[in-house]
């Protein structure tokens, strides 16, 4: 990897990948070779396509809106993400793209945007937040792209998520255990992190929660943290003890 750590990585999700085949880049790929990075034909990148692997390629033609390239061989094998997922609330527009970035960044491998009684952001550009995702993905050299679910009610994505998958409630202000133990008794099972929105949960919504018996309360800390924060101290854990 070392020889390759260097060379433009771009995510190309419809491309079968095998030595010697050509594969046709998107018309912003296109775009982003020859105007941003100014490459030309002959010249190496990396692609992935979510569950080949790494491959080296050489752009065969690159125009205006064309790019095509040629795949060489295989760099790394496919290594997929630990199962985790994470439920949190849509907040402002900046500290939001943060929480989509850094949690494809952070391994997760599904995203869920969920609405509480205290949430302030109730719309969300979903295409916009899979891009954030996939430009993530392509810079964290992860062979994977953490997928962006529409928005659901909080409840609704309760009921909906499998009894075989513990999830992780990061609350604030109230006595729970620390985080890292949580983890630790539960690594390697399908995991969710449940984060709140601006605000906290409400309590209507904390009694509802810790009724769930696959719902396992966690502390942070001492301190209140804003969601992305929590986020990313969550994920970190996570990573640690799954990795």
């Amino acid at each position: 990897m070392e020889d390759y750590k260097n060379l433009v990585r771009l995510f190309v999700p419809d491309a079968d990948f095998s030595a010697g085949e050509f594969c046709a880049l998107s018309e912003g790929q296109a775009h982003y070779l020859r105007n941003v990075m100014r490459k030309s034909a002959g010249d190496a990148l990396r692609l992935f396509n979510g569950h080949e692997g790494d491959w080296l390629g050489e752009i065969a033609e690159i125009k205006k809106n064309k790019a095509v390239v040629q795949l060489v061989h295989l760099i790394s094998e496919y290594k997929p993400s630990p199962d985790i997922w994470v439920m949190a609330s849509p907040v402002k527009k900046d500290a939001f793209d943060l929480m989509i970035e850094k949690a494809c960044e952070l391994g997760a491998v599904k995203f869920i945007p969920i609405i509480c009684a205290h949430t302030v952001v109730h719309k969300i550009n979903q295409a916009r937040l899979e891009a954030i995702a996939v430009e993530a993905a392509e810079q964290c050299e992860r062979c994977d792209v953490m997928a962006v679910d529409q928005v659901y009610d909080l409840k609704n994505c309760i009921e909906s998520v499998s009894k075989d998958r513990s999830i992780i409630f990061c609350i604030e202000r109230k006595e729970a255990p620390p985080l890292i133990d949580v983890v630790r008794s539960l690594a390697g099972k399908p995991l969710a992190i449940l984060i709140g929105p601006e605000g906290g949960f409400s309590e209507d919504e904390i009694n509802y929660i810790m009724k769930i018996n696959n719902i396992h309360p966690a502390s942070l800390g001492p301190r209140v943290l804003r969601a992305e924060t929590a986020l990313i101290t969550a994920l970190s854990v996570a990573q640690l003890l799954y990795s």
